[in-house]
């Protein structure tokens, strides 16, 4: 798998080679994420694990047409089922796309029950919605642990404080977390409450509310250490000031989060490559240079530092390496997206991409079954997707890239 892995760390000898050609070449960056960002491992333990026939190698396991559940389902809750979020980021991902909100919550908490636990990881987020607002999020984040299934939460955070105040929301992930696999995922993106407003768009002060959860969280949570508490920073022209950065990096550490990313917005989903090449020459490489710079002594060199503060680089998500043909992200993840499609992934999930759409929400096992198996089809070509505008996150680009240049079991 080292392949794969061809980045050169912030803290080695190699820095200031990797510094000086940021702006300029393809460059190479050292794989210093935490063990929770290793997805070729991850994918490669789940296949293993679950696939029924366990003494074929892992590619001996991929499209062989046994019923094998991915690793996570992420599910999309539709907002408040009127409003799909409280912010509006101009780099939100359904920006340019249909933003469509759906009725099936019930259904699939329902599917969840009948599932009895057999995809191991939930993540709840959303492509365009803000999970906390939905009024089932509780009773999703329950019935995921009542089967000992781990759960992942990405949120903007604006609500954790006023909700655990509410109704016991921080107290009860607290409670219901079992190990460090359960986590939640707070996207900050500034480091001002001037600069959060025009981030997100909005006009009242939502940053001092989210850095106040935080820290509540962090307190309450005391010495059980779970869920692991994850913020990331994207770095944007609003808020990129060397004082923000500074704040952020301190005060993380001061609340004592368990990690700390830093990153710029990639563009959004919908547009040509072309499109999206040009964006990162004008905007990616030297942006991103000014951005590593910035945040480079800040940047953690020991994975078990308390507060563990990371770059994640726009080269993880390069569209020239979306090349492939075939696409394995199907035991990786599937997703329930906001309108309630059922999607190949979460990067499509949005009824832009209608062929991606491979079922609608449901509570019938069975039909959730087909649909697992529609998913893991060989034939399915990766282009479709890149022509339409849609791109591969991180994953399934990571994964896929190892799958085509055939890094696995090796």
């Amino acid at each position: 798998m080292s392949k794969i892995i061809t980045i050169h760390s912030a803290n080695t000898e190699n820095n200031d080679v990797k510094t000086q050609n940021y702006a300029n070449v393809d460059h190479e960056v050292k794989d210093m994420r935490p063990d929770g960002y290793k997805y070729l491992e991850i994918i490669n333990d789940h296949v293993n694990k679950f696939n029924p026939n366990q003494d074929a190698k892992f590619h001996e396991k991929i499209f062989d047409g046994a019923l094998v559940y991915p690793r996570q389902l992420e599910i999309h809750l539709p907002g408040s089922g009127k409003n799909r979020c409280n912010f509006d980021c101009d780099y939100c991902q359904g920006n340019e796309l249909d933003m469509s909100l759906g009725d099936w919550e019930k259904k699939v908490l329902s599917l969840l029950d009948k599932l009895e636990g057999k995809i191991p990881y939930h993540v709840y987020g959303g492509a365009y919605t803000e999970p906390l607002m939905n009024k089932y999020f509780i009773d999703y984040i329950r019935m995921t642990k009542k089967y000992g299934n781990n759960f992942g939460i990405h949120s903007n955070g604006s609500l954790l404080y006023d909700y655990e105040k509410k109704k016991g929301l921080i107290t009860n992930l607290i409670e219901l977390a079992e190990n460090e696999l359960d986590y939640f995922s707070c996207s900050l993106d500034a480091g001002s409450v001037e600069s959060h407003k025009k981030v997100k768009n909005v006009k009242v002060d939502y940053f001092t509310k989210i850095i106040d959860g935080l820290e509540l969280m962090v307190k309450k949570r005391g010495n059980k250490l779970f869920p692991k508490i994850r913020v990331v920073y994207l770095i944007t022209e609003d808020s990129n000031s060397p004082e923000e950065i500074d704040y952020i990096a301190k005060k993380m550490k001061e609340i004592g989060v368990d990690s700390l990313r830093f990153s710029i917005p990639y563009a959004n989903y919908g547009r040509s490559f072309d499109e999206v090449r040009k964006y990162r020459e004008d905007f990616e490489k030297p942006f991103g240079k000014k951005c590593f710079e910035m945040v480079e002594k800040y940047l953690s060199s020991n994975k078990k530092d308390k507060t563990y503060i990371f770059w994640h680089d726009p080269e993880f998500q390069s569209v020239d390496k979306m090349n492939f043909k075939q696409c394995i992200y199907s035991y990786y993840q599937i997703t329930f997206g906001a309108d309630g499609s059922v999607f190949k992934c979460s990067s499509t999930a949005t009824p832009s991409f209608k062929k991606n759409i491979i079922g609608k929400a449901t509570d019938n096992i069975d039909e959730f079954n087909k649909m697992v198996l529609i998913n893991h089809d060989p034939n399915w070509d990766a282009s479709t997707c890149f022509n339409e505008g849609a791109r591969c996150n991180r994953i399934a680009l990571e994964i896929n890239k190892a799958w085509e240049e055939k890094l696995f079991d090796k």
